[in-house]
């Protein structure tokens, strides 16, 4: 997987709030793809599984709120 990013410029790297919560939506409601996701996850962040599904949710519910007050 190639990133399109440049992690090193850390300052100016932004992400688009509406993308990311349509994409995080989609995995959320595909029972297969979000265990598939947290799987991934858990497996390279050493994070355990449901550590990983709290900080899917809480991602959610913050880019919901960010998409609500633009």
């Amino acid at each position: 997987m190639k990133n399109n990013f440049d992690l090193e410029d850390v300052e100016n790297f932004k992400i688009n709030p509406h993308v990311w919560l349509q994409t995080l939506l989609a995995i959320a409601g595909d029972r297969e793809k979000k265990s598939e996701v947290v799987q991934t996850v858990s497996e390279q962040s050493g994070f355990s599984p449901e550590r990983v599904e709290m900080i899917l949710a809480s991602t959610i519910n913050i880019l919901i709120n960010d998409t609500r007050s633009n």
